[in-house]
């Protein structure tokens, strides 16, 4: 189950700083999956959006391999043919973020950036900028919605 949550630290900070070896974003949104194991609620994933003005920027994806692997043979199956916890976050995500003109994404890793071109992000011509449209926006908005946040760089 994907939920938005607000205590990042309870829910996901330990996967965070495992991941990133940094804490946590501090500022909203926050959204964590979350698996029964063993009859434990656990968080297994991770992802984080920030509001730009009409835009989101999402970062921070994180996956719990250790808790991936302590599910049972059949749940790992199913998840994988559904695309894996992280396209499913995406996919989540996006369907509670569609009013944003756009969400971007900075990716250099070709294992997530295959993940995220499946879950609806596509390459903006940019190195690493990657941006899902939920709606229709005129071209040469898009142009400057990309214009506007590579000039943010890395984030």
């Amino acid at each position: 189950m994907v939920t938005e949550i607000d205590d990042v630290e309870a829910q996901a900070g330990e996967l965070f700083r495992r991941s990133f070896r940094v804490p946590p974003p501090t500022t909203p949104h926050h959204y964590v999956a979350r698996v029964d194991v063993e009859g434990a609620p656990r968080t297994i994933g991770y992802v984080h959006y920030e509001r730009l003005d009409d835009v989101y920027l999402c970062g921070g994806m994180c996956m719990d391999e250790r808790t991936f692997r302590r599910l049972g043979a059949d749940r790992r199956v199913a998840l994988k043919a559904a695309g894996g916890v992280a396209e499913q976050m995406l996919r989540h995500t996006f369907a509670e973020l569609a009013h944003a003109k756009a969400i971007f994404g900075y990716v250099g890793d070709r294992r997530a950036e295959r993940v995220d071109l499946r879950a609806g992000f596509e390459h903006t011509g940019l190195a690493h900028l990657i941006v899902h449209w939920p709606g229709r926006v005129p071209a040469n908005e898009r142009q400057a919605l990309i214009e506007r946040v590579a000039k943010l760089g890395p984030f």
